[in-house]
């Protein structure tokens, strides 16, 4: 695989003791504007509790929107909640609202709050005692006032699935009770108590009737991830709230249905305080359920279905559904929150969607009435076990912050040993059990350790938004016999929150033996899928980890670019680096790629680099522009992508910066609604076949193909285009079907994604290519050892993690027309999860697209031939320390030229030619003899020279009348306007940065650049002759 365009090279031998200049931006460059949709959120504001109770704004209403799809459920349309809540406020002073955030659409998210009104006074000292329970848990325990005082948070969650509307409707009229019944039949739970009620956690599902947010994600499938506002409000929220009960209103699944769940559970939950009271609230629901015999109402049969006649029973999976229906990933709600400590249920109302709107209807007023008696029999159960529920809350963080290990319930286990209700025990079998080791901690080194330091700073935050205590190291430090720099991230897994840090940061467990198959995703570890390295150190029980930290509220700044350097360099091992690249591009900056995927830019593109830098985190370093020069090289191009696929495709494809994309299909493409040849790049992440009605789009591809523009894409659908469009041939086979986790893979030497190489990738199924053209290159392998780390992948002919191993997860190819090609088989951008592997996206797509505009290499004394001579007329001598005035020839007034003095190399500024002319000034420390002066042009090639002879300096006169030491930047724009880039001898960078500093010392500094190329070259394994 190599570049298409590699600049002429020199020799070593003629590269030592040379200088090199550079070019400033392009006239048109602008300053960026970093457009990339960010990949982690820190918590928001916007759920920060009120300073008392009650807190009573007054809601937007918005506009009536009869096509709202809640109206043809019977449901209440999203238009009505506001003046509800509205005048609910009005009529009671127990009520409180807040919007706590915004759909993607733009919705208000509402939080109702339910509780007896309190002080200033009174609200912080609920605040203090929410806290202790968290952060000084076994103070809590014997903290009288506490456990007599604090009001018990209870939380409902309602319609996160937009079209499972009767959680809504089932909390509304909840509240109205609350907020307006007599005083008599409340009181003890508004005293007591705190209930809180999301009311519509997906409006836009909700107006539109649909599954999935506003942005066509699931946010139910979301929580650790963050893509969708929606799961970031419960996200925020759960920290705030720090609930002792959850619940989670959904639907439909034709008999009501209460969690717990069956197996597997998740390994780091403390299950012998969890499981108990899930299982008892989920039993009193049910004989609730069951005793009010609501007409219409479904119950479970002995088979499993659902019938009309009552039973006796309804759902509850840990008893009922003993495979497929787990608590296993923390992405869903009640997964998530139960690491607060809190008893957590989904809910899923029985009766569903059907074609008769008037079926529809009847289904929705069941459904409410479920959901009411499912509300209120939840508070029953807190209010009868409230202490006990607040105990087992303050336990689980008391073993979190003493460190101990995590305790099981064994598969025989006598259930007088486990504290609370044993009803479950009769349930508990070897199925069952689960069980993390939790680790002392874990470090995430920064400095040379870390593969990409934009990656751990951004996982750190994403920790710390997930409410994970993270501390930085304030000095260097060792721990298994291995020294990291200060700065680097601990994970100390003595806190509260270890099951959330440790479920977060495990690598998980491969489970495929254990249960026949999963309900959703079983690996998921941001460890080994965000990018960054991350160690784990130690035991549980270990004593305190050896070095002095710091907390911290989010990661330290990462970005830097370096005051001097003719030219910076970017290496882009983390998805910040292309959103970086992305902005530069779209800014008009020149970027030039190297084979190993590091990016440069000119010197003088200093501002718009701090501007990336700033916003990004990346860190440029400087360079002297050789690698231009010596290695092969290519000028990226601002992209226009057209892309089939998902909203998994466009969010990703937008966190990367690309900002120009264009969604396509067979149909559109066939149509002209979108016109293919105005892109640079196809990125097929969907289906893109064209046969029926859409054949003639295939004409459009073939000519978009000719023109020599490349496609990318992931899976099967990738492999089937590239088959189709004579790209290569490839056989596509996927991993059994269901099967998801986490594999181990290997990137081919030197191959496209060798530079900054992972050694992990997610699947969900895995795919591999075999059967290949000739003309394709394998870039990545599935690992022919240990090839699945975690998850469930069951075994299946041809389709077996013993079928993978070793076979191609990534492929490149380039056609015979030229058009490349490059294919991902692993599932890059599942839900937009595996961060870590954005940048194969990224570069696989600037692989495949076509040349934009190189940044130019440095023009050294090699470049002064007689060929190139001219164009400059100079006096035969001029005496150092004087000035000398250059005549160019042709019409070039108003030109702004670098002058470079050689062979003793010395830049000399940036002049504007005038009436032909200007004048530059000798240094006086210009050694006598025959030199030459160069010109270079503002794009960086070299316009001509000429040659002179510098006479020595008359003895006692100071030469010139002048002091040479310092020039003064332009001022006619011709510079770059950067501070603190003054060269190494006083002259100032104007503009055409001198790539190394002057003087004696830039001969050894200049072998050090040799060296370096020399090594470059042998590890890309490239020769540039």
């Amino acid at each position: 695989m190599t570049f298409r365009h590699v600049l002429s090279g020199v020799g070593v031998a003629a590269i030592v003791g040379a200088t090199l200049v550079t070019a400033s931006a392009p006239a048109a460059a602008a300053t960026p504007t970093p457009g990339a949709l960010p990949i982690t959120y820190p918590i928001s504001s916007l759920v920060d509790a009120p300073a008392s109770y009650p807190s009573q704004p007054a809601l937007a209403v918005p506009d009536d929107n009869p096509a709202d799809a809640s109206i043809a459920r019977g449901a209440v349309p999203y238009d009505e909640i506001a003046p509800r809540l509205n005048s609910l406020m009005a009529a009671s002073d127990r009520i409180s609202v807040q919007v706590v955030g915004q759909s993607v659409l733009g919705r208000d998210i509402h939080l109702v709050t339910i509780t007896a009104p309190e002080t200033a006074a009174e609200t912080a000292q609920q605040a203090e005692w929410r806290d202790e329970i968290k952060h000084d848990a076994a103070g809590a325990a014997s903290d009288d006032a506490l456990m007599a005082g604090y009001k018990v948070p209870i939380w409902f969650n309602a319609n996160i699935h937009g079209n499972e509307w009767e959680g809504t409707d089932g909390v509304l009229p909840y509240i109205e009770h609350l907020a307006t019944a007599p005083i008599e039949e409340v009181a003890d739970v508004l005293d007591g108590y705190r209930l809180y009620f999301t009311v519509t956690n997906n409006p836009d599902g909700r107006a539109l009737g649909q599954r999935a947010n506003g942005d066509g994600f699931d946010a139910n499938r979301d929580m650790i991830t963050g893509v969708t506002p929606e799961a970031r409000i419960i996200r925020d929220l759960s920290g705030v709230i720090q609930p002792t009960f959850y619940v989670d209103l959904h639907g439909y699944t034709n008999v009501l249905q209460i969690e717990p769940c069956g197996p597997p559970h998740g390994e780091n939950y403390e299950y012998d305080l969890f499981l108990p009271h899930a299982y008892e609230a989920a039993l009193a629901i049910e004989e609730a359920v069951v005793d009010a015999n609501i007409p219409g109402n479904t119950y479970l049969t002995e088979n499993g279905s659902a019938t009309t006649t009552n039973t006796g029973k309804v759902k509850i999976p840990y008893r009922d559904i003993r495979s497929g229906w787990d608590d296993w990933p923390p992405i869903f709600t009640p997964q998530f929150i139960a690491y607060q400590g809190a008893i957590t249920n989904t809910v899923e109302l029985p009766l569903g969607r059907t074609n008769n709107a008037a079926q529809n209807q009847a289904n929705t007023l069941v459904n409410v009435a479920v959901a009411e008696l499912v509300i209120e029999t939840s508070v029953d159960y807190v209010v009868g076990n409230a202490e006990a529920l607040l105990e087992n809350q303050i336990e689980i963080f008391r073993r979190g912050d003493a460190g101990e290990e995590l305790r099981t319930i064994a598969a025989d286990a006598d259930p007088t040993t486990i504290p609370g209700p044993d009803q479950w025990a009769d349930i508990w079998d070897e199925t069952d059990v689960y069980r993390a080791e939790f680790p002392r901690g874990y470090v995430i080194p920064m400095g040379a350790a870390q593969r990409s330091t934009t990656d751990a700073a951004r996982l750190v935050d994403q920790l710390i938004a997930n409410g994970v205590e993270v501390s930085r190291a304030t000095a260097a430090f060792t721990i298994d016999g291995v020294e990291y720099p200060a700065g680097s991230y601990v994970v100390d897994m003595h806190q509260p929150l270890r099951g959330m840090a440790n479920v977060l940061l495990d690598e998980g467990s491969d489970i495929s033996e254990r249960v026949p198959d999963m309900y959703d995703i079983s690996a998921w570890s941001l460890a080994l899928l965000w990018g960054a390295d991350v160690v784990d150190v130690g035991s549980t029980t270990d004593a305190e980890l050896p070095m002095p930290v710091e907390a911290i509220e989010e990661a330290a700044p990462t970005g830097a670019v370096p005051a001097e350097g003719a030219y910076l360099e970017l290496a882009t091992a983390g998805a910040a680096e292309y959103q970086a690249v992305n902005a530069l591009l779209d800014a008009g900056v020149p970027v030039s790629e190297f084979e190993d995927g590091s990016v440069i830019v000119a010197g003088s593109s200093r501002d718009a680099a701090q501007v990336v830098a700033d916003a990004y985190g990346v860190t440029f370093t400087a360079s002297d522009g050789l690698r231009l020069r010596e290695e092969p090289s290519r000028g990226l191009d601002r992209l226009t992508v057209a892309y089939s696929g998902t909203q998994d495709d466009r969010v990703t494809l937008q966190r990367l910066g690309f900002t120009d994309i264009r969604l396509v299909t067979a149909a559109t493409i066939t149509s002209g609604a979108v016109d293919l040849a105005t892109a640079d790049v196809l990125w097929v992440g969907g289906n893109l076949a064209f046969t029926g009605a859409n054949a003639a789009g295939a004409a459009k591809v073939q000519e978009f193909l000719a023109a020599g523009k490349g496609v990318a894409g992931k899976g099967t659908a990738v492999a089937a285009f590239a088959n189709a469009f004579g790209l290569t041939t490839v056989t596509a086979t996927s991993g059994t079907s269901g099967s998801n986790g986490i594999v181990h893979v290997a990137d081919a030497e030197g191959g496209l994604l060798a530079s900054y190489t992972q050694d992990t990738a997610f699947v969900y199924p895995a795919v591999w290519y075999t059967g290949l053209g000739e003309n394709a290159e394998v870039e990545q392998t599935y690992a022919g050892d240990d090839t699945f780390v975690a998850g469930h992948w069951a075994d299946s002919a041809g389709r077996s993690t013993t079928d993978a191993a070793g076979q191609a997860s990534v492929v490149t190819a380039t056609a015979a027309g030229g058009a490349r090609l490059a294919m991902l088989g692993t599932s890059v951008n599942f839900r937009t999860h595996p961060v870590g592997s954005y940048p194969s996206i990224a570069r696989s797509l600037y692989w495949v697209a076509g040349e934009g505009a190189a940044v130019v290499g440095p023009v050294i004394e090699e470049d002064l031939t007689e060929e190139t001579r001219g164009g400059v007329t100079l006096p035969d001598s001029v005496e150092a320390g004087k000035t000398a005035h250059v005549v160019v020839t042709g019409d070039h007034e108003g030109t702004a030229f670098q002058t470079v003095l050689f062979s003793t190399p010395v830049p000399l500024g940036t002049q504007t030619v005038v009436d032909g002319g200007f004048d530059v000034l000798i240094p006086a420390d210009t050694a006598p003899g025959t030199h030459r002066l160069a010109l270079v042009t503002e794009s960086g090639e070299l316009f001509g020279w000429d040659d002179f002879t510098v006479t020595a300096a008359v003895d006692g006169e100071t030469p010139g009348g002048e002091t040479p030491v310092e020039t003064e930047a332009p001022t006619d724009g011709s510079g770059s306007g950067t501070a603190g880039s003054a060269s190494g001898d006083g002259l100032a960078d104007t503009g055409f940065p001198v790539a190394l500093p002057l003087g004696i010392g830039a001969g050894v500094l200049l072998l050090g650049a040799a060296a370096v190329l020399f090594a470059r070259r042998r590890r890309i394994g490239v020769s540039a002759e």
